[in-house]
């Protein structure tokens, strides 16, 4: 869910989520303390098929382009997460929020410093990351709206916005799920404090920085 290949940052889009994402490290927080490994059967091979057999540097020429190739290898992404949560345990969704523009910014990001590396091993070891902190459960979609944009948050998701405003002393009420006044007002006084604009709309952007980073 929320994986359309759209821009979901407004007009300024992917270059510009792509730019902050270089300025807060997202690539680093993804990928620093993970090795690019291959899944392996016992006799140590595994077919890879499609987007995740290209070397990373076609991914970084595509993008630049907003080529096809982009959106394909876009779409290998989803379907590779979809694969993830259909038949690993424990998982209802490996993405707690993120949305296939910013994963794709997290991997180009990457790419453009590693341009050899493969696709597969890298959108792997990004999901051994996001792992930890996957939706285990069905989960209520809940729409949050500020008027000109909208979003689906899962409710564990909003949960955990809670829980980690309240841990930075921003909020005070329950992690009940429900975007309320208050966690509006909790996240816009973070978004200040990190010299973001302080509207309180939970976007991708925001989110990383106060669940990932």
């Amino acid at each position: 869910p929320g994986r359309a290949l759209v821009p979901t940052t407004g007009a300024r889009g992917v270059s510009w989520l792509l730019a902050l994402l270089r300025g807060i490290g997202a690539g680093a927080v993804l990928f620093g303390t993970v090795a690019l490994s291959h899944a392996e059967d016992a006799n140590g091979r595994f077919a890879v098929k499609g987007a995740g057999t290209l070397p990373c540097k076609v991914l970084t020429a595509e993008r630049e382009k907003k080529s096809n190739g982009y959106f394909l290898i876009g779409g290998w992404v989803e379907g590779y997460l979809s694969a993830h949560n259909r038949y690993v345990d424990d998982t209802f969704d490996i993405t707690s929020f993120e949305s296939t523009e910013l994963l794709l910014a997290v991997i180009g990001d990457h790419c453009a410093k590693h341009p050899e590396d493969r696709l597969y091993p890298v959108v792997n070891a990004m999901i051994a990351k996001l792992a930890e902190e996957r939706v285990r459960t069905t989960s209520e979609r809940i729409q949050v709206s500020d008027g000109t944009r909208t979003t689906m948050l899962y409710q564990a998701t909003i949960r955990r916005i809670q829980e980690a405003l309240a841990a930075k002393q921003l909020y005070q009420g329950d992690a009940d799920g429900t975007f309320s006044d208050a966690t509006k007002t909790a996240l816009a006084a973070f978004q200040k404090g990190i010299n973001f604009e302080a509207t309180g709309f939970p976007d991708q952007a925001t989110l990383w920085r106060l669940l990932r980073k």
